[in-house]
């Protein structure tokens, strides 16, 4: 004879299947619903955002892309073009100074006088101080022809004007005056204690 509590007990046995189901499907669907952004799919704001941007991309226009590029290609030729004319400009500074340094004129150069050469040979007492006024010269320029020194009896290059060799009538004063320097200078020149010369004798006309 089955009682009450006999029919409950074989209507639970025959529910908990469908029950158990039912708890397993509603884990599963809230498994899904929790965790199917972050295990089965993507950020779909982050694919939004990619998309967008692709978009942007094929929306802008060749002549955007090609002006940007040239714009690049503009300013790195511009920047080599400025580097090459530094270059140059240095270039040109260093030939500048040593084409400088070539014609610069050493400052303790003296300019030899206009003349011809003469090899004069010096009494024992004269200086440089009188040979070189003998011929017109400076002391400047007698030492710069004589860089070995100038000594009192020795033989000391000067520049003259001419060397004259004496004809008929040529006096000390005709001589010089023909030469438009003075007879004393003339005399010094040629060691002339007198007013004397020589047919054929040979004076030495110096500068003045």
């Amino acid at each position: 004879m089955k009682t009450p509590f006999s029919f409950m007990k074989e209507s639970n046995s025959s529910n908990l299947p469908f029950v158990t189901l039912m708890v397993l499907l509603a884990t599963v669907v809230a498994l899904l619903f929790v965790g199917y952004e972050h295990f089965l799919g993507p950020d779909t704001s982050s694919l939004a955002k990619a998309e967008k941007m692709q978009v942007e991309e094929d929306d802008m226009p060749m002549e955007d892309i090609v002006s940007s590029t040239v714009i690049r290609d503009t300013t790195s030729s511009d920047t080599s073009a400025v580097d090459d004319a530094v270059d140059q400009a240095t270039v040109d500074l260093d030939q500048q100074k040593k084409e400088a340094e070539a014609e610069k004129v050493p400052e303790n150069t003296v300019e030899e006088p206009a003349g011809k050469s003469y090899t004069y040979q010096a009494d024992a007492g004269e200086s440089a101080e009188s040979i070189a006024k003998h011929f017109g010269l400076t002391l400047e320029q007698l030492k710069s022809m004589n860089p070995s020194g100038v000594k009192g009896g020795s033989k000391v290059k000067v520049k003259i004007q001419a060397v004259h060799i004496v004809g008929k009538g040529d006096v000390l004063r005709v001589v010089a005056e023909k030469y438009h320097v003075s007879k004393k200078a003339l005399m010094d020149a040629n060691h002339k204690k007198e007013d004397v010369t020589m047919r054929g004798e040979e004076l030495v006309i110096p500068l003045n």
